[in-house]
């Protein structure tokens, strides 16, 4: 599945609108299913045509650019000013991640949503575990 992220819910409804127009299946999940990113993810087959996958890009980016005009907006603007990442710690508590929403959405151009939590998970395990050793060293050996 291809998933794309949303912060605010009319650009996510202008999305799957068009999706729908264009005959298009997708599935739709929010924070409460999904559990580390606060916002609706839309997610289309893998095997959707390359032609309709960069008007489909074009059309998210675009999206994208008025969500950071609406972030930018003082007064009756979205107020929202972070995305939460959940990681469990080493005691079984879980821990949201306060991150900027733009910095989310530009991540999730290049890495999977998988890929994302196990970075979050990494730098978690990091922190609560600190390697004060050097940097550059055999493990193992």
């Amino acid at each position: 599945m291809l998933d794309y992220i949303f912060f605010d819910a009319k650009l996510s409804n202008k999305f799957k609108d068009h999706l729908i127009k264009a005959g298009i299946e997708f599935k739709v999940e929010n924070d409460e299913s999904f559990g580390s990113v606060q916002g609706e993810i839309v997610s289309i087959a893998d095997e959707t045509n390359d032609d309709i996958l960069d008007e489909l890009q074009v059309l998210y980016d675009e999206l994208q650019e008025a969500l950071e005009q609406i972030l930018e907006q003082n007064g009756d603007g979205l107020m929202m000013n972070a995305a939460g990442m959940q990681t469990q710690l080493k005691d079984g508590t879980m821990c949201t991640l306060r991150v900027e929403p733009t910095i989310v959405t530009r991540i999730l151009t290049v890495l999977e949503f998988d890929e994302l939590q196990t970075f979050i998970d990494n730098i978690a395990r990091s922190v609560e575990e600190p390697d004060f050793g050097h940097f550059c060293k055999n493990r193992g050996a």
